[in-house]
C-alpha cells in the first residue's frame, strides 16, 4: 500500500529495509529537485516512505517473491518494473553467477561461488582439493565478498552438496568420453572420481554405482543405468534445484516460491475439507468448501445374485465393469449399459470359494483366485467369457493376484510356502520365476504391485516385504506386531494402506514403513476385512467392518461416514469406482452387493443416471462359464 500518494502517481522509494531505490519523475515529465515543483516553483510534499510491513508480512520478502512469480509467469518486463520501482532485486549478482555457472557446467566456478575460495576469517569454506582460484570476471573489490561463498541454511551438509556438484561433473566428463569413443578422455573423469568424489566419503552406494559406469560402452547405457538424462537434458536444472534447498532463502529464494505458497494454501483447504471429492483445483478467489452431496453416501440399489457370502469385488480400471465373488464359488461380472447394470457373465468353474479378483490394466481380462481345496487361479477373457489360462498346481489357497502395467506379466500370491509368489506370462502361459524365502517360510495374505510394475509389496502374516519383481531381490522387510489382512498402494506409488486385525488401518510410507496416519472406528478382529484408497486423487480411505457397516475416512484421518444397510455379518470389502467418483460398491456376508451414490448430486458426477439405477438379468444378459 502506498502512503501519501494518489492512485497511479509515481513516487520515490527512498530507502526501504536498506535498499535504495531509483529517483521517480513527477507530473508533466519534469524532475523534482529539493522538494520544489519545476512548473511554477510550487512546493510538493515528499512521499512518505513505505512501511517495512505489508498486511503483517515483510514487504521485502513479498516483493521479491512477486518478482520471482512474475518471472515464472513469463511477465519479465513487469518483474523488471517492480524491481526498479521497489528497489529490491530477486537475487544478487553472486547468486545469478552461481546459477549461470551450474546451468553452463562451469563446475570450478560453481564451487567457488557457492562455498568460497578459502578458509579465511571471513567465513569461507575450504574446498577439498585446495581450490582457491577466484572466478573469472570479478573485480578485486568484489572478490573479498565472493570468497565467503553464499550463505547456507543452518545444518546444510557441505560435503553432500559437494558430492552432488562433483557427481554431475564426473558424469558429464564420462558422457563426453563415451560419445567420442575415446578412452583417453576418460582420464579427467577418473581423476574427478578418485581425487574429488571418493575423499568426500559420501553416498557410498551411489559412489559404487557411478564407479561402475566407467565400464559402460555408450552414453545411452550411462543414462539408462544411472537414470540420468545427460548434460543436454534437465540434469543441471535438477542439480540447481537440489542445491538451492541448502542455500539460505534470504540469499536465494526457493524456486517457484509463489506457486509453492499457493499450492500449500490449496492443500490446506483440501486437507481440511471433509467432503473433497473432485480433481479440480480450488479457485483462489474464495475460500474452498465442498458439499456432502459430492460424496456417495446414499444407498442406490442392491445386487442379489449371489447365493452365499460375498467376499470380494473389484471395479475394472475403466470403471465400466464390476466383478464380484464369494463363498458360492462363482464370479459374477456386471456391465454398465446406459442406466442399467447388466449381469454379463457368471464364471462357475471353481470348486471352492473365490476370495480374490484382479482386473488387467486394459479392463479386458480378470483373474480369480480360490481357497482350498481348489487352490487355483484362472484368467478370464471378459469379451468372450472364456477361461484363457489356469494355474492350479498349488497346495494351499491362492490369496492374491496383480497385473504388471504391460498387461502380460501376472503375479500370484499363495499360502503355499513352496510357491508363495509366482510371476507368470499370459502370452506364453508359463511361469517366469518364483519368489520365496529360504530362512523363514512365507505365506502370502495379500500383495500389490507398485504403479511402475518394478516392485511387489507382499503381506505375510505379520510382516511386510518388498521385492524387485524381476530380479527377486529383497529391498525391505518390516516386522509388525499384529496380523495383517489387506494391502493397497496409492496411485503415485509412495504410500501403502495396510489393514490389521486389531481394528486399525495404517497409512505407511512405502520406502520407510513410517506411519503417516492411523484410521480407527471400524471393527476387524476375526475375519478378512479389506480396505482401499478411493475418491478423487485417492483422497479417501474406505473399508468394510465386522459390525455390518462400511466406513469412509479422509486420508487426513477424519471419519466421513459410517454407513449401515447391510444385513447381519461382515461387510467384507468396499471399493470406490476408479472412474466415476460418485459410486461405491460394498460386499457382505448377507449375500448382497450394495451400491452407494451422492445423496443429491449438485452436478453430474458420472455418465450414470445414479438415482435411477437398476439391475437386469433378462435373457439379453449372457450367463457363461468356461469350457
Amino acid at each position: 500500500m502506498r502512503h501519501g500518494t494518489s492512485p497511479g502517481t509515481p513516487h520515490a522509494n527512498g530507502t526501504s529495509n536498506g535498499f535504495s531505490g531509483p529517483s521517480s519523475n513527477v507530473a508533466n515529465g519534469s524532475s523534482a529537485s529539493n522538494g520544489t515543483h519545476a512548473n511554477g516553483n510550487q512546493s510538493v510534499a515528499a512521499p512518505e516512505p513505505l512501511s517495512s510491513m505489508w498486511h503483517g508480512h515483510d514487504r521485502e520478502e513479498v516483493t521479491r517473491i512477486l518478482i520471482q512469480g512474475l518471472t515464472d509467469l513469463g511477465y519479465h518486463n513487469s518483474a523488471l518494473s517492480l524491481s526498479e520501482e521497489s528497489g529490491h532485486q530477486l537475487e544478487g549478482p553472486t547468486v545469478a553467477a552461481f546459477r549461470n555457472s551450474v546451468l553452463q557446467g562451469d563446475w570450478a566456478e560453481a564451487e567457488v561461488l557457492l562455498f568460497g575460495s578459502g578458509s579465511d576469517d571471513t567465513g569461507g569454506v575450504e574446498l577439498p582439493g585446495g581450490r582457491a582460484q577466484s572466478p573469472s570476471g570479478i573485480s578485486p573489490a568484489a572478490n573479498s565478498a565472493r570468497r565467503k561463498g553464499l550463505t547456507l541454511k543452518d545444518g546444510a551438509d557441505v560435503k553432500e552438496m559437494l558430492f552432488s556438484l562433483r557427481e554431475q561433473k564426473y558424469l558429464e566428463l564420462l558422457e563426453v568420453a563415451l560419445d567420442q569413443k575415446d578412452a583417453t578422455l576418460r582420464t579427467p573423469a577418473l581423476e574427478v572420481l578418485r581425487c574429488e568424489l571418493t575423499p568426500l566419503g559420501q553416498a557410498t552406494s551411489r559412489l559404487h554405482a557411478i564407479t561402475r559406469a566407467v565400464v559402460f560402452s555408450s552414453s545411452e547405457d550411462l543414462k539408462a543405468q544411472l537414470q540420468w538424462d545427460g548434460a543436454g537434458g534437465a540434469s543441471r536444472s535438477r542439480l540447481l534445484s537440489k542445491l538451492s534447498k541448502s542455500i539460505s532463502p534470504r540469499v536465494m529464494i526457493p524456486e517457484h516460491r509463489l506457486g509453492s505458497l499457493l499450492t500449500e494454501i490449496k492443500d490446506t483447504w483440501i486437507n481440511g475439507c471433509l467432503y473433497h471429492n473432485t480433481a479440480d483445483s480450488p479457485s483462489l478467489y474464495v475460500d474452498h468448501v465442498c458439499d456432502p452431496s459430492d460424496v456417495p453416501l446414499a444407498y442406490a440399489t442392491e445386487l442379489k445374485f449371489h447365493v452365499d457370502e460375498v467376499w470380494f469385488l473389484a471395479w475394472s480400471p475403466d470403471g465400466e465393469w464390476l466383478a464380484t465373488s464369494g463363498k458360492d464359488k462363482r464370479v459374477l461380472v456386471y456391465k454398465k449399459k446406459g442406466r442399467t447394470l447388466v449381469l454379463s457373465h457368471t464364471f462357475s468353474d471353481h470348486e471352492s470359494g473365490v476370495c480374490y479378483l484382479s482386473w488387467s490394466p486394459d479392463s479386458s481380462k480378470l483373474i480369480s483366485c480360490t481357497k482350498e481345496e481348489d487352490s487355483s487361479a484362472r484368467v478370464w477373457d471378459i469379451n468372450t467369457g472364456d477361461c484363457i489360462m489356469a494355474m492350479n498346481r498349488f497346495a494351499y489357497a491362492v490369496t492374491a493376484a496383480a497385473w504388471a502395467p504391460d498387461g502380460d506379466t501376472i503375479v500370484i500370491g499363495t499360502q503355499d510356502t513352496n510357491e508363495p509368489i509366482g510371476v507368470w506370462s499370459l502370452r506364453t502361459r508359463n511361469k517366469i520365476h518364483t519368489i520365496s524365502e529360504t530362512d523363514r517360510p512365507l505365506r502370502v495374505y495379500d500383495l500389490a504391485l507398485c504403479p511402475d510394475g518394478k516392485r511387489v509389496v507382499v503381506l505375510g502374516e505379520t510382516r511386510i516385504i518388498i521385492y524387485e519383481l524381476m530380479s527377486k531381490k529383497k529391498l525391505h522387510e518390516w516386522a509388525m506386531d499384529v496380523k495383517l489382512t489387506s494391502l493397497d498402494i496409492s496411485r503415485d506409488g509412495t504410500l501403502m494402506l495396510v489393514g490389521m486385525n486389531d481394528s486399525r488401518i495404517q497409512l505407511l510410507d512405502i520406502d520407510t514403513c513410517d506411519v503417516q496416519m492411523t484410521f480407527h472406528g471400524h471393527t476387524q478382529r476375526d475375519f478378512m476385512i479389506r480396505s482401499s484408497f478411493g475418491g478423487a486423487g485417492d483422497g479417501f480411505v474406505i473399508s468394510g467392518s465386522e459390525d455390518s457397516r462400511l466406513y469412509i475416512w479422509r486420508t487426513t484421518g477424519q471419519l466421513v461416514a459410517s454407513l449401515a444397510g447391510h444385513g447381519a455379518g461382515c461387510v467384507n470389502t468396499a471399493v470406490w469406482n476408479p472412474k466415476y467418483r460418485g459410486l461405491i460398491a460394498s460386499a457382505s456376508d448377507d449375500k448382497t452387493v450394495r451400491l452407494y451414490v451422492p445423496p443429491m448430486p449438485s452436478s453430474p458426477v458420472s455418465i450414470f443416471e445414479l438415482s435411477k439405477w437398476t439391475t437386469d438379468t433378462s435373457p439379453n444378459s449372457s450367463s457363461s462359464s468356461a469350457a
